[in-house]
């Protein structure tokens, strides 16, 4: 137990300063590794707790960037997806996982040649909440995802943090109490895990956050958004590998 405790805070920290950095990659990498030692339903309640105070604190630490008239459009999409999986009660399996995780970095090769959506399009963020929050409660992340809606938008690595940091935010929340609330933990109950484990993560994961702010203030903009894409589809390819295997493993 003591090893499996000191290798989940030990990922958190990490990739809290992998996406404190790159806007995203470190919650696909943290929901991959969650999922690869914990039950699902365990897995997704941790990292959803985790995901937010990191997604907060970035929000916080950069928060005079924050575009505000973006969000009311991307929570509309977002409020039409979870009530469509709580009608649902929709649990994935490790395979559904794993298999998610690994195609989500390559859903931009999905678009039309020359075709780019745009967040700050009202109807292109609506959709965004939706698709977003969808895949949230299905893979547990969406950073991928969310990436395509900011990687040709002429807004800056600040005001990308800052904007990601409140809809992620507030997505890992709703995905807590989507697995908490609306399906009580069907599958696994609180897991192996003690429950301070639930807590000690958001300071854990704050500190991570924090100790990335360096590394992001000495990137340019265009760096920034080419390290992210090489990232995303780096890790994507080893989760899906992953997810295949299990697949052709059998039941999970």
């Amino acid at each position: 137990m003591t090893t499996t405790i000191t290798i989940l805070l030990t990922s958190v920290f990490a990739t809290a300063f992998i996406s404190g950095v790159l806007s995203l990659g470190g919650g696909s990498i943290l929901m991959g590794i969650f999922g690869w030692i914990l039950p699902i339903s365990t897995a997704m309640v941790l990292h959803g707790i985790t995901q937010a105070a990191a997604n907060a604190s970035r929000s916080w630490i950069y928060r005079d960037h924050i575009q505000w008239h973006i969000l009311g459009y991307y929570f509309i999409g977002a409020v039409i997806c979870t009530g469509i999986f709580s009608w649902l009660a929709f649990v994935p399996n490790k395979a559904v996982l794993f298999l998610c995780l690994g195609l989500l970095p390559f859903m931009h090769l999905l678009l039309p040649q020359g075709y780019a959506l745009d967040i700050t399009r009202p109807w292109n963020a609506v959709s965004c909440g939706f698709l977003v929050s969808a895949s949230l409660l299905i893979a547990g992340v969406s950073g991928p995802i969310l990436d395509i809606y900011y990687v040709k938008t002429s807004l800056s690595r600040f005001q990308i943090h800052a904007t990601k940091g409140v809809t992620q935010g507030i997505g890992h929340v709703v995905k807590v109490a989507y697995f908490i609330v609306i399906l009580g933990l069907v599958e696994d109950g609180l897991g192996p895990l003690p429950i301070w484990i639930f807590i000690i993560v958001i300071p854990v994961a704050y500190l991570g956050s924090i100790a990335s702010r360096r590394v992001l203030k000495a990137m340019e903009d265009q760096q920034f958004k080419k390290y992210t894409q090489t990232a995303t589809m780096a890790v994507g390819a080893i989760f899906l590998t992953k997810g295949i295997h299990l697949l052709l493993s059998g039941p999970v």
